[in-house]
């Protein structure tokens, strides 16, 4: 079995004697960060898959009582890093970006005032396909973002939204994602 290392964020900062809970319910092997209000894990957990570590880990922490609102994904990167990850300029990547250069149907940005951000996965993706590009498949980036912004979906606790949702998207569970 593999270990798999990643960081996942908690609703809420433990007291000690929630520390002590999160050790308890299997969080013996892991860091335990907080402050400010919040809390988080630093996991190294075996699993076959890195979605089975994922979902260990949110068993584990609810069995502490707590709910993982999120995991550390660092999908969101800067077009300057993505230059540095496939050996481009900068400018090349910004005109990628922005339509001027190649064959278009870059992904999107989501970053505003300042800060032009694009999803590492969804661009990788598209160097391969778009430019043949002999980039790794990041598979394992791919189900941390996927478990991150399911985790984060559901911790907004909009019940009647998630469902409609849901039925909008019906989006695959981490395991899901693992198992294609």
């Amino acid at each position: 079995m593999a270990v798999h290392e990643f960081t996942a964020y908690l609703d809420r900062q433990p007291t000690d004697e929630e520390i002590d809970a999160l050790y308890e319910a299997g969080f013996d092997d892991s860091t335990i960060e907080y402050g400010n209000g919040r809390g988080s894990i630093g996991v190294f957990r075996e699993g076959e898959t890195i979605a089975d570590a994922i979902e260990s880990v949110v068993d584990d922490a609810r069995r502490a009582g707590f709910t993982v609102v999120g995991i550390d994904d660092q999908d969101l990167v800067p077009l300057k890093t993505i230059a540095q990850r496939v050996g481009r300029s900068y400018e090349a990547v910004r005109r990628y970006a922005t339509g001027d250069l190649g064959p278009g149907g870059f992904p999107p940005v989501v970053g505003m005032g300042g800060w032009t951000l694009v999803s590492w996965a969804a661009a990788a993706q598209w160097f391969r396909e778009s430019l043949g590009l002999d980039l790794p498949d990041d598979y394992r980036g791919r189900v941390l973002t996927a478990a991150n912004l399911l985790l984060r979906a559901h911790a907004m606790d909009i019940d009647d939204a998630w469902v409609a949702l849901n039925r909008m998207v019906q989006p695959p569970t981490v395991r899901e994602l693992a198992d294609a």
